[in-house]
């Protein structure tokens, strides 16, 4: 009987006329790649729609990729078909930017099923909320550091900044450009170790958000290298208000 995996997909890229190359996260087996063909084909069985980027998606795989190569899957469906994020303006911006984010971060081959249950449950809590969801993208990248092994220290203290090269809290300025002052330093404490629903309860200024979500990309980029070139937490700037 054939096996069928849990899978989150990353990214698809149309691949001459009517195929496509697809990325796919998955709960068993971790990173893995697949070549669709004839996903643009009228009577496809696995048609392109299915692949869109964060689409949840149950599959088996018709051939296991070797090391470098692309494999191929068959009986593709979708495991939760969503009922908000495409219709709502602000939530497709976040979904954007949280496929990005995945794509540029999760490069390694081997399974981590705590992190596939966190997006997993991220993605769903996104789709159901009806308001209060302006923070889910500082939470959801702060959380996303924890399954990337660079989560902040809970260090810390009133008066203390954030020294993002050490990924802890320190009572001095460094002597680089890369900290959160105190302000911030005290509102990203507060988002440390807590519910997805304390922290988009949390009561924040646009501003805030704003310098909360840059210094989050900026942490990001000095602990996952893969992230230097990101831009789509620009197009949240109508989002985070």
């Amino acid at each position: 009987m054939d096996d069928t995996i849990q899978g989150i997909v990353l990214q698809s890229i149309r691949y001459g006329d009517t195929s496509l190359i697809v990325k796919v996260f998955t709960r068993s087996l971790g990173l893995r790649s697949y070549m669709v063909k004839g996903a643009f084909n009228r009577n496809s069985k696995s048609r392109a729609a299915l692949f869109q980027n964060l689409h949840l998606i149950n599959y088996v795989e018709a051939s296991r990729p070797n090391k470098g190569s692309l494999g191929y899957l068959k009986d593709v469906q979708l495991s939760t078909v969503y009922q908000s994020i495409p219709f709502v303006m602000n939530k497709s911006a976040i979904l954007m930017y949280i496929s990005e984010l995945l794509s540029k971060t999760i490069i390694e081959q081997e399974q981590n099923e705590v992190m596939f249950d966190f997006i997993v449950r991220s993605l769903l809590w996104l789709d159901l909320v009806e308001q209060d969801y302006a923070n889910f993208p500082l939470f959801f990248t702060l959380e996303l550091t924890r399954h990337l092994g660079f989560y902040p220290k809970a260090n810390h203290e009133t008066g203390y900044c954030f020294d993002m090269m050490e990924g802890s809290f320190a009572h001095d300025l460094p002597v680089h450009p890369y900290y959160f002052d105190n302000e911030n330093a005290q509102l990203l404490a507060q988002m440390l170790n807590v519910s997805i629903d304390e922290a988009c309860r949390m009561p924040l200024r646009v501003s805030q958000r704003r310098e909360l979500l840059d210094g989050l990309i900026m942490f990001m980029r000095l602990h996952a290298p893969v992230m230097n070139d990101f831009h789509s937490h620009e197009v949240l700037k109508t989002v985070l208000e």
